[in-house]
C-alpha cells in the first residue's frame, strides 16, 4: 500500500503526532496518485499541528481482479496502472499493518488523535475499518459523501459482510470506552445520490453508539460536492481536545479495561474474536498467528514462519510455498510445470525458462457478495453421525457435523465444530442491536463455526493447519457471512490444480455447508489460423470439473447451468463477451466446452481439459 506523508521539516519525528489520513473514491485513485498529488487538505492539517497521509488502494494484480473475473475494462476500473479500484475489506489489515508500523518508521503516531477522512467508496471502507478497530484509535471519522451500507442490501447495519472478520463488540462498556475518544462528522450535500444515508449514519453513531456526532445533509450539491461546514472546520472540530479522554487503564486482571476480570470475559482484549479462537487474546491488533510464534500477522514480516519475508513470499500465509515462477497461482512445489511451458519440470531441462500458449493462468476474484442471489448453491454431504476411520480435532464446541465436499476426483472431508453463544444479547451488548425482529441497526453473533477441511485428503483433519472460522449472525438472510480458501483438487490426470471456494453454513448444521467457486482460468490460447486469442474459463456448477453441458432445467440451481467460456473473438483483449457473470449465469457470447464458435467468420471448437487449465482451439 503506497501512500504520500506531509510532515514539516521542523517537526521532530520522535513526537508523536496526530495524523489526517484521507482515503478516495471508487476508481478516483490509484497507487500512482499517491506519489504525483499533493494531498487535498494537507495545509489545513498542517496547520493544526497534524501531519497528513493520503493512501492508495493496493493496486489489483493478476491473481486478484474484479468480480466478474475477466473483463479488462472491469479490471481498468478497479486497478490498473493509472486508475483506481475498489477499497476491500481485505484492505482494512494492510491501513492497520501501515498505521502500527507508523508509516514505516517515518513518523512517531499518536493513536489517540488520528482522522480518518473518507470520500465516497472511502467513507464505506472507513466505517467498516472502525467497525472493526474501533477499540484502538482514537480521534475521528470524517463521512465525506460516502455511507456505511453498500447500495442494494436490505439490511443497513455496517457489519453486512462478505467475509466474517472479528469486530469491536459494542457493549456498554465497550462503546464508553470509544465514546470519550471519538467523533464523527457526516457531510453530504442534497443532489448526491448518497443522500439518503447521512440521517442515518449520524443515528447510528450519535444515537445507537452514544458517540460525539455532527451532521451537515442540507446544502446544496451534487456527489463530493463541498457541504456547507468548510472542511477546516470539520478537521478542527474533529482534532479538538475538548472533553476529550485518553484510553482507560487496564490491569493483569482485566486487560482490555472493560471492568470484566478475565476470568469472566470471553474477550480479554475485547477485539471481537473469542478467546478460544484467538491466538493472542491479550493483544487487541489481532487475533492470527498463522506461524505460531507469538507475533500476530499483521506484525510478523514473515508471517507463516517459512524463513521468507511476507513482501518477497508470493504465499505469505502458507509455510509450504513461497514462490511462483510462472505466477500461474500455483507454488512451486506444488507445481510440475515451472514455467507453465507444457514440459513437466522433471523432463525440462530450463524448468524455469519459458512459458508456452495454451496453459492457462489460475485466476481468483471475490464473489462472496453474491451468494444473495437466487440461486441453489452446491451443499456438502452430511454423514451421519461421525463417520468411523477418520481422525477428528478434539471437539470443543456445543455441536458438532460431519460432511464432505468433492470437487474433481477428489473428496475432502470436513468437520463443523460449533460453538453457541455463551449469554445473552442483553446482557452483552447495546439494547439497539439486540431488538428482536431485527431493526436495521440490529446484529448479534450466536455461534461461531470452526471449520476443519482434510486440505491433504489423507483421512487425518488434525494435520491440516488451523480451522477457517465462521460466525453467524442473527438476520443475515441477505449475505450471509463466508470464509475463503483454496484447495489443491487431483485429477485422472495425475495433475493437482488450485481451486477457489468459499464456504457458509447455515443455521441447522445438518442442513449442510453450503460452497461457490472463486476461481477461473484465463490466458492465451493458439488459434488454428491468425494470432492466439484470449480465453477464460469458469467452472459455474462447482464441481471441479470444467465439462458440464447443464441441464438448461429451471435455472434456480447452479447445476443448471453449463460451465462457460469466454473468448475475446473481437481481439480487443477483453472479455466483454462475458460481461455480466456471475450476475449472469450464462452470459451472451460464452461458449461450452466442445462447443463451436466463430472466430473472424471461420467455425471452431473449443476443448477444455477436465481441470481447466489447458485450453485447446481446433477445427471443427
Amino acid at each position: 500500500m503506497l501512500y504520500r506523508l506531509h510532515l514539516r521539516d521542523e517537526w521532530d519525528p520522535r513526537h508523536p503526532r496526530g495524523l489526517v489520513v484521507f482515503f478516495h473514491g471508487h476508481g478516483s485513485g490509484s497507487q500512482r496518485d499517491m506519489l504525483t498529488r499533493r494531498s487535498a487538505g494537507a495545509d489545513v492539517a498542517l496547520d493544526l499541528g497534524l501531519a497528513m497521509a493520503r493512501v492508495g488502494s493496493p493496486q489489483a494484480v493478476g491473481d486478484v481482479v474484479g468480480a466478474d473475473g475477466f473483463s479488462a475494462h472491469f479490471q481498468r476500473y478497479v486497478g490498473s496502472e493509472s486508475g483506481g479500484r475498489f477499497w476491500r475489506e481485505g484492505d482494512r489489515r494492510l491501513v492497520h499493518e501501515l498505521l502500527q508500523s507508523e508509516f514505516d518508521g517515518r513518523i512517531a503516531v499518536d493513536f489517540e488523535r488520528i482522522l480518518f477522512w473518507g470520500a465516497s467508496g472511502g467513507t464505506i471502507f472507513l466505517t467498516g475499518f472502525f467497525e472493526q478497530y474501533a477499540g484502538l484509535y482514537g480521534g475521528g471519522l470524517y463521512a465525506w459523501c460516502g455511507h456505511s451500507w453498500w447500495s442494494g442490501v436490505p439490511r443497513l447495519h455496517p457489519r453486512v459482510l462478505a467475509q466474517w472478520e472479528p469486530h469491536f463488540p459494542w457493549t456498554p462498556s465497550g462503546a464508553a470506552l470509544v465514546q470519550d475518544r471519538y467523533r464523527v462528522f457526516v457531510q453530504t450535500t442534497t443532489g448526491d445520490f448518497l443522500h439518503k444515508y447521512g440521517a442515518p449514519m449520524a443515528h447510528y453513531y450519535g444515537d445507537v453508539l452514544g458517540i460525539p456526532t455532527r451532521a451537515d445533509i442540507d446544502g446544496a450539491g451534487g456527489h463530493c460536492s463541498p457541504g456547507t461546514v468548510p472542511s477546516p472546520e470539520v478537521l478542527r472540530w474533529l482534532s479538538s481536545d475538548d472533553n476529550r479522554q485518553s484510553a482507560w487503564a487496564t490491569s493483569a486482571q482485566d486487560a482490555d479495561g472493560d471492568g470484566i476480570s478475565n476470568a469472566r470475559d470471553d474477550d480479554d482484549d475485547n477485539d471481537g474474536a473469542w478467546d478460544f479462537i484467538d491466538a493472542l487474546p491479550l493483544d487487541p491488533r489481532d487475533w492470527r498467528d498463522t506461524d505460531g510464534d507469538g507475533i500476530g500477522d499483521f506484525e510478523d514480516r514473515d508471517a507463516d514462519g517459512d524463513g521468507v519475508p511476507n513482501d518477497q513470499d508470493r504465499f505469505s500465509l502458507n509455510a509450504s510455498e513461497w514462490s511462483d515462477a510462472d505466477r500461474d497461482g500455483i507454488g512451486d512445489n506444488l507445481d510440475t510445470d515451472d514455467d507453465n511451458d507444457g514440459i513437466p519440470d522433471a523432463a525440462d531441462s530450463q524448468p524455469l525458462e519459458g512459458a508456452g500458449a495454451d496453459r492457462l493462468s489460475f485466476l481468483m476474484w471475490d464473489s462472496a457478495r453474491y451468494h444473495g442471489l437466487s440461486w441453489t448453491y452446491p451443499t456438502a454431504f452430511v454423514h451421519r453421525g461421525r463417520p468411523a476411520g477418520l481422525t477428528y480435532p478434539e471437539a470443543r464446541g456445543d455441536r458438532q457435523s460431519y460432511q464432505s465436499i468433492s470437487l474433481g476426483d477428489s473428496t475432502f472431508e470436513i468437520m463443523i465444530d460449533r460453538t453457541e453463544h455463551k449469554g445473552a444479547c442483553l446482557a452483552e451488548l447495546l439494547p439497539e442491536l439486540c431488538e428482536d425482529p431485527p431493526s436495521e441497526f440490529a446484529y448479534w453473533q450466536h455461534h461461531i463455526d470452526e471449520i476443519h477441511v482434510d486440505r491433504n485428503r489423507n483421512g487425518d483433519l488434525t494435520d491440516d493447519g488451523r480451522p477457517l472460522i465462521l460466525a453467524r449472525n442473527r438476520g443475515d438472510q441477505y449475505h450471509l457471512p463466508s470464509v475463503g480458501t483454496i484447495l489443491e483438487v487431483s485429477y485422472t490426470t495425475g495433475e493437482r490444480l488450485p481451486y477457489g471456494i468459499r464456504f457458509w453454513t447455515l443455521e441447522h448444521l445438518d442442513d449442510g455447508l453450503h460452497f461457490t467457486g472463486t476461481s477461473a482460468w484465463r490466458g492465451i490460447v493458439r488459434a488454428p489460423a491468425g494470432e492466439p486469442v484470449l480465453v477464460g474459463v469458469v467452472d459455474v456448477d462447482f464441481d471441479g470439473r470444467f465439462d458440464s453441458e447443464g441441464s438448461h432445467a429451471s435455472g434456480s440451481a447452479v447445476s443448471d447451468f453449463p460451465d462457460f467460456a469466454c473468448i475475446d473473438t473481437n481481439r480487443n483483449g477483453d472479455l466483454e463477451e462475458c460481461w455480466g457473470y456471475p450476475r449472469q449465469a450464462v452470459p451472451d457470447g460464452s461458449v461450452s466446452p466442445g462447443g463451436l464458435f466463430e472466430l473472424h467468420g471461420r467455425p471452431l471448437r473449443l476443448m477444455v481439459s477436465p481441470g481447466g487449465h489447458r485450453v485447446e482451439i481446433t477445427n471443427p
